[in-house]
């Protein structure tokens, strides 16, 4: 594969997941307290960061703070809690943001410029 399609194979698998994650935000901003897309989103993370996983998405968003994976799973463990603890909405906040870094990043990539 070719490295523009690996990159525009990326910046849609980060487009997906940070659309997700955004709906989410939204959700619990209004109270959707079930929400199908919090389910989506902790077993996404779960998959992601599960014993095994060798997660693409988590190498390309490059290195996060120690225990990265294990904060994840944790956020996972978070959204299926009811009541949600009150440290998700910036957790999740966070995320976004590194998912917005990786999309951009992805972005520039793919367009041949490359500030690393």
């Amino acid at each position: 594969m070719s490295n523009t399609g690996l990159h525009a194979g990326f910046y849609g698998e980060i487009r997906d997941f940070a659309e997700l994650v955004d709906s989410v935000i939204a959700d619990m901003s209004v109270g959707t307290a079930d929400s199908i897309n919090r389910q989506k989103l902790a077993e996404r993370l779960n998959q992601m960061t599960g014993p095994g996983s060798r997660s693409l998405l988590l190498r390309y968003l490059g290195p996060g703070p120690t225990g990265a994976r294990q904060n994840w799973a944790n956020l996972a463990d978070a959204l299926q809690e009811n009541p949600t603890p009150v440290w998700v909405p910036e957790r999740l906040e966070n995320l976004a943001r590194l998912l917005d870094g990786g999309r951009s990043a992805a972005l520039e990539r793919l367009h041949g410029v490359d500030f690393r």
